[in-house]
């Protein structure tokens, strides 16, 4: 992944089953709520889970908590429906497994894939990035962040294929460098491939290409939400005699405030900021806090939006709506390139596709 600072193809997804252990409280506060019935929360939780939840809105802004809770009304209306526990810890328990399923079961994650690059000195194969496969007008694209698709330079790109991974073979698309000649200090990071036919039909067939109503098209949300960066960390990578073995890694976090796109000069109406406390993330599978993977490898990935509409459904199906291409380490941020920008680039370069999606 960007920083703004210094043969068989197996993407099993990381998430442990065990039994409940902790809350994501400090230790002394989880102790003293865990087994406190939820009528008694209700009506009046213990002043240190409401100082602790106030001081969590102040970090992320205080508009977030209307906007969180509009956006995940339809699940907790589906909590409330479902929910027979009588203690905290039995409705977080209640409450953490609706978010495994939603974490576990999203098809659309499965449009994210590996990218590796076959170097050619060493013809030694690693896992560079990520790359979101999409069908536009019966084409076949991968969209992934333009400093992965300058790697080929040194190799050839690999995609995951029914035989193995298989020589990335298409057009490729890239936005120029900056004045500045330095890919770092390109903002928007874009670039793709439009698959030709017979690398389309080779694809893996746990792969999944995402159509029109898989994708969100949105410019500018009304709302801050939560977003899913979905890609291959190369730390999470084995290869071994031209074998490669990648775990795939979904991180969610919070939006970043208003004020945050403007000192990084970013644009909600073209970017995605998350907020990714790499040392104190919640592992939803196992119910505890602790240290992520670095993201490097996830650049190309897909971002995919909690939206209120997709939540209403079930099984939930979060749409694609941006390309994840930055790690900012000192502010804690993760940062994408919204779809439309990608959408927007494709109809530039093949005018005849936007002319049939006019029609």
């Amino acid at each position: 992944m960007k920083m703004q600072k210094p043969t068989k193809n197996s993407t099993e997804s990381e998430v442990e089953n065990r039994s409940f252990s902790d809350l994501p409280f400090p230790r002394k506060m989880a102790a003293a709520i865990r087994d406190m019935p939820l009528s008694l929360m209700q009506g009046k939780p213990p002043h240190e889970l409401t100082q602790a939840l106030k001081k969590t809105f102040r970090n992320v802004g205080d508009d977030f908590a209307a906007d969180h809770a509009k956006i995940h009304s339809p699940l907790m209306q589906r909590f409330q429906e479902e929910f027979q526990g009588i203690s905290f810890a039995d409705a977080f328990q209640h409450w953490s497994r609706m978010l495994n399923e939603i974490m576990c079961s999203n098809p659309t994650f499965s449009a994210t894939v590996p990218v590796v690059l076959e170097r050619f000195d060493t013809k030694k194969l690693e896992v560079i990035g990520s790359g979101v496969l999409i069908r536009i007008m019966n084409r076949t694209f991968l969209l992934t962040a333009a400093h992965v698709i300058d790697q080929q330079e040194d190799g050839t790109l690999l995609m995951p294929g029914k035989q193995g991974f298989m020589p990335m073979n298409g057009r490729f698309s890239s936005m120029r460098l900056p004045a500045s000649g330095r890919r770092s200090d390109d903002k928007l990071d874009v670039a793709y491939c439009w698959l030709d036919n017979d690398c389309a039909a080779k694809l893996d067939s746990c792969c999944m290409v995402l159509e029109r109503e898989d994708v969100s098209l949105e410019a500018k949300p009304d709302r801050r939400t939560e977003y899913t960066f979905a890609g291959f960390p190369w730390r999470k990578t084995n290869v071994t005699e031209g074998r490669v073995e990648t775990n795939s890694q979904t991180l969610t976090g919070i939006e970043a405030k208003t004020s945050e796109y403007e000192t990084m000069g970013l644009s909600r109406s073209l970017h995605i900021a998350i907020r990714f406390h790499r040392r104190r993330t919640f592992h939803q599978g196992t119910r505890r806090v602790g240290t992520a993977p670095l993201p490097h490898g996830m650049s190309g990935g897909g971002v995919y939006a909690w939206t209120e509409e997709a939540l209403r459904t079930s099984p939930v199906r979060l749409p694609l709506i941006g390309i994840a291409n930055t790690y900012i380490p000192e502010r804690s941020l993760l940062i994408a390139t919204r779809f439309h920008v990608y959408v927007g680039c494709i109809f530039h370069n093949q005018p005849d596709l936007a002319a049939i999606a006019a029609s």
